[in-house]
């Protein structure tokens, strides 16, 4: 079975932060094939959820980590993929740039696997992707910014908003974009442009590796959107 998409550690751990574990599967499924991450990635990240202080419900995220591990595929890069990793890594820290063991092994396994995305929240691995990998990622790396935008346009802005808020530390840009703060929910556009405004200035940073929205918009079937 050839991997479609694949996700870091830090989507897994920010999808079951949220709650939003089924969402995510849902709109990462392509062609009937679960989202796939690094099999290290399931003691990585429940010993994270573990000690992670600024988690509100930790409990709560142990058990969405538990249902997202029964959903995803688990890989191992391969011989061939542990190599171009390395180079990669090698070269990104020639250039003074961030791009740790994960982050290469999923892009060996994007490149040499023909994968349709790699999403990422690491944006400071993206950027060293722009630098290091720029054939490899090219329009094939989804940041956690369009992810959610993906999640809200399939399971709708309330639905999504009211997990977001009930983990305000879990990653401040987007609650920021929830507008979590504010005594009343900001309409679901507001939201998206948010959304968006991240993605384009990291596309700044980031030239030719984010993934266009038309590529990723058929992922997901619209939900109407509350008022």
């Amino acid at each position: 079975m050839t991997e479609r998409t694949l996700i870091d550690n830090d989507v897994a751990l920010k999808a079951a932060c949220y709650t939003l574990v089924e969402e995510t599967v849902e709109v990462l499924t392509i062609d009937d094939v679960a989202p796939a991450m690094l099999g290290v990635g399931r003691f990585v990240i429940a010993k994270r959820i573990e000690r992670a202080k600024y988690i509100m419900d930790r409990n709560r995220a142990s058990a969405a980590f538990s249902r997202l591990l029964a959903r995803v595929l688990m890989i191992e890069p391969d011989d061939t993929e542990l190599s171009i990793a390395a180079d990669l890594e090698a070269e990104a820290n020639r250039r003074g740039l961030e791009l740790d063991g994960g982050e290469s092994q999923l892009l060996a396994v994007l490149a040499n696997r023909s994968c349709s995305f790699l999403v990422t929240g690491d944006k400071r691995a993206i950027v060293a992707m722009s630098r290091v990998a720029a054939k490899e990622a090219d329009s094939r790396i989804m940041c956690f910014e369009q992810l959610v935008a993906c999640i809200v346009s399939a399971a709708g802005h309330d639905n999504v908003r009211v997990r977001v808020c009930g983990e305000p530390l879990a990653d401040r840009a987007v609650t920021s974009c929830f507008g979590c703060s504010l005594s009343e929910a900001p309409d679901p556009q507001y939201v998206l442009d948010g959304l968006a405004s991240y993605s384009r200035h990291l596309n700044g940073e980031a030239p030719g590796v984010l993934s266009r929205e038309g590529s990723f918009r058929g992922l997901v079937r619209e939900k109407p959107q509350t008022p």
